[in-house]
């Protein structure tokens, strides 16, 4: 096909293409498709097939001209592709598209293309870790945080209420500003609240602290604009608490008993040793993943090509994706969460953009060393997922195949094995 096609470089991976299929060659496509829709056309008048082409085309004109674009844009952006030896990633963008029987088609279509990565030197990086030697009251911490998991809440007598003390009340509630006049009173029975806690609002715990069983206490809360609870976020209101119940949390005491009554161990001496390894343990994969890190942060610093927005806006995508099924293995429902959306977008558009460019670099990498995945490698993976996901093998194996996945997996593969190249030849400095 006979067509125009015209370059732009917008910026390093953005290009526009201006293309224009000649009217001729258009005119002939147009009049193809119009005799297809006379061989069918029921037109008052005329049996089926033998109305005039030119009232068909009257009749027809905007199905006629939406089947041409159909046809011509694919086959003239295809052809325009190839003809400058462009490789665009994602759909492109149509703009300028202007077409009618008798005139050229023309239109501008935009586009995101691979950007050229100038690998900076990546074996032996410097990179300096934080050293976190294991201690004695790292140990201890994690004690009292076993403590914390299996301590019971006792009723208080002959005290009043403190910090850290938690407060079942009846809570009524008024809105004291002239624009909430419609908002209705309410009531809420046993409502526990921590005092001091750190999300507990600060009027509620100058208010409780020293209240005692039977007391009634009445305060005035100023809720800030951005106050996760909309029903109360930027309103002013008049609380009447009615205290319940004070009870304080009763740790259990740290002996052999304890250490038994938690099942696999027969002493707290036991206990603290697993703690110790099991902290060890920790430790040495944190300092794993600190050191994975700071290498692609490094790498990054000391490269410079620009991202793709398209991929940045799929990794997003797969961010929320992943946020939304954490959600939902909590227990709560997504699309009925009191989230804003587009701002977690906009929050997660830097981190995004980090995890593009470090895995582009990794590629590249992976590239320049010519590092190839054998097949045992993505079935092993394969078979992993299985194990994890609780699903047969080969019922996970479509699932992978039918959301072309195989090939991202194998890109993983790639970029997992170029980390530990760059980690094994790293100099690193603990301090």
């Amino acid at each position: 096909m006979e067509i125009r096609v015209e370059l732009e470089d917008v910026s390093t991976v953005k290009k526009k293409l201006k293309v224009e299929v000649p009217a001729g060659v258009a005119l002939k496509e147009f009049n193809q498709i119009a005799a297809e829709y006379k061989k069918h056309a029921r037109l008052p008048g005329f049996r089926p097939g033998k109305a005039p082409v030119e009232l068909v085309k009257r009749h027809y004109r905007k199905d006629i001209r939406s089947d041409l674009l159909q046809k011509l844009i694919p086959d003239s952006y295809d052809q325009a592709v190839k003809e400058k030896a462009v490789h665009p990633i994602g759909e492109p963008s149509l703009e300028q598209l202007t077409f009618e029987e008798g005139e050229a088609l023309v239109y501008e279509a935009n586009f995101e293309v691979q950007p050229k990565i100038d690998l900076p030197e990546y074996r032996g990086l410097e990179v300096r870790l934080e050293s976190r030697p294991l201690t004695d009251e790292d140990v201890e911490e994690e004690l009292r945080k076993l403590q914390e998991a299996h301590s019971r809440l006792v009723a208080v007598e002959g005290r009043a209420a403190r910090e850290g003390d938690y407060v079942a009340i009846d809570l009524s509630g008024e809105y004291l500003d002239a624009e909430d006049e419609g908002l209705e009173p309410f009531h809420e029975e046993n409502v526990v609240v921590k005092v001091g806690e750190e999300h507990t609002h600060q009027s509620f715990t100058e208010a409780l602290t020293g209240s005692r069983v039977g007391e009634q206490k009445e305060f005035e809360v100023e809720y800030a604009e951005d106050y996760p609870e909309k029903k109360l976020a930027g309103r002013r209101l008049r609380f009447a608490a009615r205290v319940n119940e004070v009870k304080e949390r009763e740790l259990p005491e740290l002996s052999d008993e304890f250490a038994r009554d938690l099942a696999a161990y027969q002493s707290l001496a036991e206990l603290r040793e697993d703690i110790r390894t099991r902290l060890r343990e920790q430790r040495e994969s944190t300092r794993e993943s600190d050191l994975g890190n700071r290498i692609l942060e490094k790498l990054i610093e000391g490269s410079s090509f620009e991202v793709p927005d398209l991929l940045v806006e799929e990794r997003i995508d797969g961010m929320i994706r992943e946020l939304a099924y954490n959600m939902a293995s909590k227990g709560l429902d997504p699309s009925k969460a009191d989230v804003d959306w587009m701002r977690v977008r906009a929050d997660f558009r830097g981190d995004a953009g980090k995890q593009v460019r470090a895995n582009m670099l990794l590629g590249e990498i992976g590239q320049q060393e010519k590092i190839e995945v054998a097949e045992e490698e993505v079935e092993g993976e394969i078979r992993r997922a299985a194990d994890s996901m609780k699903q047969p093998l080969e019922k996970v194996r479509q699932y992978f195949q039918k959301h072309n996945r195989m090939e991202g997996m194998r890109r993983q593969l790639v970029r997992s094995r170029v980390l530990k190249i760059l980690v094994e030849s790293a100099k690193v400095t603990e301090r």
